[in-house]
């Protein structure tokens, strides 16, 4: 039985990690190795690396960092929760797992452009976070990867770094779900829009050169935007009956609690927008501050 499992361990899991460690609780991260930390991009934005940092360099780090403090790892996928009298028992694929609070922090999944050997690209010359990423297309050749009105708001926040925009539906002709308000704003940013799914990419070691769709059209690029939307992993909270949000994002208070008594969520899940490290890692910190709190006092505030 430990005293806190963090399931997830991205920057807002191993936050949590290392704080509810150093507060001398027996904490158990479980991760199954994947996440959006794992695509091999660097990270330039975050305070204190002046010349960046992988995104895997980053979390081997942190890992590092919570074992020093006694936090234990579990590489393992959780397929169910149950709330217990002593706390909360957690079923995966290798094992199960007790403890008496939760932290949920396993983030997002996002809807990457499908084509052959997409995996080199990710990280490198195709990104999703204009916060993240914006900066590194400046005078760029940009196709960004869309079919909605958010996709047509990032194309234009896109002109900031660079006039070289095409924008691409990934769909058939009609399969798009933009406004006509968007369309218009494009044609007037002289930004062009290409019907068609990407068949292929060529491109060397990661780095993007021309798409190919599958109308036979040609577009040559640098990098690829992709915003075809991502959604929260949220289906372990649900089990729990933990209320959500918006566009299905767990729903917080301040310190990082949910409507159920020690459970508490950090990172992506718990908001659509500012999918940024340093927000994972803030509260990923809050909510195992919160965690301890609870515990120490033996109630769910």
């Amino acid at each position: 039985m430990h005293d806190v499992i963090v399931i997830g361990g991205g920057p807002a899991g191993l936050s949590a990690a290392v704080y509810a460690a150093r507060a001398l609780r027996s904490v158990l991260v479980i991760d199954k190795g994947e996440g959006r930390w794992n695509h091999g991009q660097v990270n330039e934005n975050y305070l204190g690396f002046p010349k960046g940092i992988s995104a895997r360099t980053l979390r081997a780090a942190g890992k590092k960092q919570a074992e020093k403090f006694g936090a234990e790892f579990a590489q393992d996928e959780i397929i169910s929760v149950k709330k217990t009298k002593q706390g909360f028992t957690f079923k995966g694929s290798e094992g199960s797992y007790k403890a008496k609070s939760v932290i949920f922090a396993m983030g997002v999944k996002d809807h990457f452009p499908a084509f052959i050997g997409s995996e080199r690209y990710i990280g490198r010359s195709l990104f999703w976070c204009l916060l993240c990423d914006g900066w590194k297309t400046r005078g760029k050749r940009v196709a960004v990867v869309g079919f909605d009105d958010e996709a047509v708001n990032t194309c234009l926040r896109l002109k900031t770094y660079t006039d070289d925009l095409v924008f691409l539906t990934n769909c058939n002709k009609g399969g798009d779900k933009m406004s006509e308000i968007k369309k218009k704003l494009l044609a007037k940013a002289r930004i062009s829009v290409h019907d068609g799914s990407i068949a292929k990419v060529i491109g060397k070691r990661g780095l993007v050169d021309e798409i190919i769709l599958d109308t036979d059209e040609r577009i040559k690029a640098d990098v690829i935007f992709s915003r075809q939307g991502y959604f929260p992993n949220i289906e372990l909270a649900q089990e729990l009956g933990v209320i959500l949000e918006g566009k299905g994002y767990v729903k917080t208070d301040i310190n990082k609690r949910t409507n159920v008594p020690f459970v508490y969520a950090a990172g992506d899940l718990t908001s659509e927008t500012a999918h940024q490290v340093v927000t994972a890692v803030f509260e990923g910190a809050t909510a195992a501050i919160a965690a301890d709190h609870d515990l120490r006092e033996g109630i769910a505030k």
